[in-house]
């Protein structure tokens, strides 16, 4: 890990933290308030992002001390993680308002001050990929099935975390409005999310590989 990830992680924990702190202070409705904030991917997403950053810092002035688990377990599920949440919440943000806020009309504004949105919601993936694409050296090393395994058992996990947490006989909802479908719908839209998170972890992967062999090509 270099000086130019350190800033990167140090940057990503403070707007990051910041975000967190403020979005767990916006008041759910009455649907959501029992399950609280700790329902939200994003939220989960930013924990772990949280977590990659912190180690990522700790490795660089440990002399290599959490490595392994910190560049190549927490750094991909967060980028993977963050992924899927900016790119589902983004066009939905823009153009679906009502299907990623509860009791808010497409032509609204959304809850969040426009700062915390992105400190949560875009920022976290592109300190990610800054920290991959241009201060990492070598592409993720976790083998892609390995990485199936973990992305599906992720998926699962949190599909029954929600079924934990959530209730609908009491009058509890689902995070997002788009989870508010019977089965089989609902555990098709978790397979289809889970799946194409291995999809990006395979895909930041061959591009850091072919955009590193490229340099070492033009250098020669």
């Amino acid at each position: 890990m270099n000086t130019g990830s350190l800033l990167v992680n140090v940057l990503s924990l403070l707007t990051t933290s910041w975000g967190l702190y403020n979005a767990a202070e916006v008041k759910l409705p009455a649907s959501l308030a029992q399950a609280g904030h700790k329902q939200f991917l994003t939220n989960i997403s930013v924990g772990i992002t949280i977590l990659t950053n912190l180690t990522s810092i700790f490795t660089y002035f440990t002399n290599g001390k959490l490595e392994v688990f910190s560049r190549e377990i927490a750094f991909p599920v967060a980028l993977v993680l963050e992924t899927i949440v900016a790119l589902v919440y983004w066009p939905l943000r823009l153009f679906a308002l009502h299907l990623i806020f509860h009791g808010v009309a497409d032509d609204a504004h959304a809850p969040l001050k426009t700062s915390i949105d992105l400190s949560i919601h875009l920022l976290p993936v592109l300190y990610l990929l800054a920290d991959y694409f241009a201060f990492t050296d070598k592409p993720f090393q976790m083998p892609r099935r390995n990485v199936w395994f973990i992305v599906m058992a992720l998926g699962l996990l949190y599909n029954r975390y929600l079924k934990f947490l959530i209730d609908p006989s009491k009058g509890q909802a689902y995070p997002y409005p788009f989870l508010n479908i019977p089965e089989p719908f609902q555990s098709v839209v978790f397979t289809v999310v889970t799946t194409s998170g291995w999809g990006f972890y395979c895909f930041y992967k061959y591009v850091h590989h072919e955009t590193k062999r490229g340099l070492k090509l033009k250098q020669a």
